[in-house]
């Protein structure tokens, strides 16, 4: 095995036997662990619950290590390899709550968790609330379920009592103690952090900036910490709704060893950040062959993961179909790049 193997897997929501061996016959050897030991086979929806912010008492919890290593013992005991872990909403953090400093503390904390159970990669979000409310459901081929964003739906909705409003400026400053605070304990916990951008990848929503919605936040975050442990998930779907090119975005972060995990799916895109259809694998605007070898090209050997998958008629609760869909046309497109 080259150092430099691109590694297709897939995050798991639950370690059901079932669940581990379906995927280690789609060819998959590497996934992303949940963070509790959860057996029971749930369906994950089409369209993404709404974003109704965090409870009044919500805050992020430290992981034990200990759990860790039990959740991960499992999935490896199956044949799987994990090579990742999310990191859950930090609110009192993303929202500049007064115990701020209490929750990351248990950021650091877990982030210690995740290098002692050997887990190299965490990844997380920066975002005070996420736009879900601007998906809606469509139907693609053969009446595949599908779904699209439009901004248009939710640009005038009011900010909420829980969450408040919060501008760029402000989002922006705590990123960036958040990255200086972080980043050297997982350097030293020999881990790599992963931020994803924000989904949608709109400039406001119910007056709360998005802080990682452009090629510029993402170059930016690099800069503030230069450090492999400071990366990002580069997710191909959302480099293509902000209307850039994902092979070459994949070159300029690759290149600088700063892409330290990847959603790998497709995307229509009518409006740049603000209306977009996510589709087949095969069928978006994205050139998923150029991103494949683009990841070849940089020596990028971290994972590759599909992320989402449309709704094919007479699926399993476990989205089965659509999920081997997905690996197999990620695993021909691996070998296409390859042989270049």
């Amino acid at each position: 095995m080259r150092d430099y193997e691109l590694k297709i897997g897939k995050g798991l929501r639950d370690v059901n036997d079932a669940t581990l061996r379906f995927f280690q016959q789609m060819g998959v050897e590497h996934v992303v662990m949940p963070t509790s030991y959860n057996t029971e086979v749930r369906k994950r929806g089409l369209v993404p619950g709404t974003d109704h912010g965090p409870s009044p008492d919500q805050m992020l919890q430290a992981w034990d290590a200990n759990e860790l290593i039990r959740i991960k013992r499992k999935i490896e005991d199956s044949g799987l390899k994990v090579e990742m872990v999310h990191l859950g909403r930090c609110p009192r953090i993303l929202h500049g709550r007064d115990d701020a400093d209490v929750e990351l503390q248990n950021v650091k904390q877990s982030i210690r968790a995740a290098g002692k159970a050997g887990i190299p990669v965490v990844e997380y979000n920066f975002t005070p609330l996420r736009g879900s409310e601007g998906y809606a459901r469509t139907s693609g081929r053969g009446n595949a379920g599908l779904r699209n964003f439009d901004y248009e739906r939710v640009k005038d909705l009011p900010p909420l009592p829980n969450v408040g409003t919060h501008t760029r400026e402000q989002m922006w400053d705590r990123f960036e103690k958040f990255l200086k605070a972080v980043i050297p304990v997982a350097e030293e916990a020999g881990v790599r952090m992963s931020c994803h951008p924000n989904d949608p990848p709109v400039e406001v929503y119910r007056r709360t900036a998005q802080p990682v919605r452009s090629l510029a936040d993402l170059k930016r975050l690099i800069e503030t910490v230069d450090s492999p442990s400071n990366g990002i998930t580069l997710d191909t779907g959302v480099t293509t709704e902000m209307g850039e090119d994902a092979a070459e975005t994949i070159r300029y972060f690759g290149s600088r060893d700063r892409i330290n995990h990847c959603h790998f799916r497709n995307v229509r895109v009518e409006t740049p950040y603000y209306k977009y259809i996510e589709v087949m694998h095969d069928e978006g605007e994205c050139d998923m062959l150029a991103c494949m070898k683009a990841f070849h090209e940089v020596g990028y050997s971290r994972l590759i993961i599909p992320d989402h998958t449309p709704e094919f008629t007479g699926d399993t609760v476990a989205l089965q179909r659509g999920w081997a869909f997905a690996i197999g046309y990620m695993h021909a497109l691996r070998h296409a790049a390859e042989k270049v």
